[in-house]
């Protein structure tokens, strides 16, 4: 309801370029509620306001909801169509901090070489510090768990999932792949160490607990 509300709102003013944004997110919340029909309208929505625009970002910002949600259903190679689109942008480099962090955090999770995993996790964690914005950063620092877990580096992925949370300031229950690094690590490490590991992550600095894995 108070999405409804907000495009209203936008769309009285002329803010369509914001409207896309607030679609496309509304369709992965709606999938990540098992509500498929009401996340595809969503997003047919979007890309009718996106029709309008010329706005590099908010056309990235498409692109990569759209990968994003094909990564969450198993479609890789849709994932990396939708990718490949915001790179083939005219001023892709120029798009901003969050949009490049989003695209590079993207091809971290689908590559299944750790090494070219690290270097866009690396890519995405520098270009999510520059924007200063603590929710993205915290997005990052999942997918560098999600690293360290590849890795069988158990304890550090539970450490980076909890300076993530520090980082927000709460847990971020619609990021899918924090509840799955949190289930398997919790089955691998048992609950004791688990605990452990989150207290630890608690009280270190993420940016070190980010730089030991990415150095990795």
């Amino acid at each position: 309801m108070h999405y409804e509300e907000a495009v209203t709102a936008l769309t009285e003013v002329g803010g369509v370029e914001d409207v896309v944004g607030l679609r496309v997110r509304q369709a992965q919340l709606y999938w990540l509620l098992g509500d498929e029909r009401s996340s595809t309208s969503a997003m047919v929505e979007a890309q009718r306001y996106a029709g309008g625009i010329t706005w590099p970002d908010a056309l990235a910002d498409l692109a990569l909801s759209k990968a994003q949600l094909a990564r969450w259903r198993g479609e890789p190679d849709m994932a990396h169509q939708h990718l490949a689109t915001v790179r083939a942008m005219p001023g892709y480099e120029e798009l901003s901090d969050m949009a490049r962090a989003r695209a590079m955090n993207l091809y971290g999770y689908l590559t299944e070489d750790l090494e070219k995993s690290g270097v866009y996790r690396s890519e995405a964690f520098r270009a999510a510090v520059d924007s200063a914005y603590p929710p993205l950063i915290a997005e990052m620092l999942v997918g560098i768990a999600d690293l360290a877990l590849r890795q069988g580096q158990y304890e550090q992925a539970v450490r980076l999932l909890a300076a993530s949370d520090g980082v927000r300031g709460t847990p971020d229950r619609s990021l899918p792949d924090a509840s799955r690094i949190a289930e398997e690590t919790r089955d691998r490490l048992g609950e004791t160490v688990f605990a452990e590991a989150t207290r630890a992550g608690q009280q270190r600095d993420w940016r070190e607990l980010a730089e030991i894995t990415l150095a990795s």
